[in-house]
């Protein structure tokens, strides 16, 4: 049994899905559903957070990047002259 305590914080998708308990198969599927944080890029490798993974299994709500609800600047973009 892997000592989960010692991983580093940042995982490639095969050790986040072990982590996790899935196959990378079932990884994929429900990251491409959104259920499953995006990896951050750091020095050019893809690595998912291991706390937010936890965060994931604890039940807690990932916090969406864009929560797609128009504000001030979502707003004035669309009404910019696009030509300027």
């Amino acid at each position: 049994m892997p000592d989960f305590e010692r991983w580093p914080r940042g995982l490639r998708r095969a050790s986040a899905a072990a982590y996790l308990g899935i196959s990378t198969s079932h990884f994929d599927k429900e990251r491409a559903a959104g259920n499953i944080p995006a990896p951050k890029t750091m020095l050019g490798v893809a690595l998912y957070d291991r706390h937010e993974l936890d965060s994931l299994f604890d039940g807690r709500a990932m916090v969406a990047a864009n929560d797609n609800e128009p504000d001030y600047w979502d707003q004035a973009c669309a009404n910019a002259n696009q030509n300027t």
